[in-house]
């Protein structure tokens, strides 16, 4: 998968919120109240834990531009959906602004520096 796919759910230009393009999809969302990523073991369960076993990808909303060489790159990453790769992913990454999905594209998590959200198609 890569990032081009997003395009089917959403609108990856807005990258300062998570813009559906179908508004029938459920959201929920939160402030964002750990040190280090994005959610806590509870909110990880509440969201995605139906998902825990799906090989997920995740992607940084922008590419990053290296003086050094000029060249382009999209931070992205996959992983076994389970908490304690999610909590080493969101604890080790680089990636600030992220989207995360399943090859299906049947939900998306959505997080910047400041909140988070996940929406699920219904």
């Amino acid at each position: 998968m890569n990032f081009s796919c997003l395009s089917k759910i959403l609108n990856p230009e807005q990258d300062l919120e998570l813009c559906l393009t179908n508004p029938d999809w459920e959201l929920v969302g939160a402030q964002i109240s750990v040190d280090r990523g994005w959610l806590k073991e509870a909110e990880f369960n509440q969201c995605l834990g139906p998902f825990i076993g799906q090989e997920v990808y995740a992607f940084e909303t922008f590419e990053r531009v290296y003086k050094d060489t000029n060249t382009q790159k999209r931070l992205e990453e996959s992983f076994i959906l389970n908490w304690p790769n999610f909590k080493r992913f969101q604890e080790t990454t680089d990636i600030l602004f992220v989207y995360l999905v399943s090859e299906q594209l049947n939900w998306v998590f959505y997080a910047n520096r400041d909140n988070w959200k996940f929406a699920v198609q219904p």
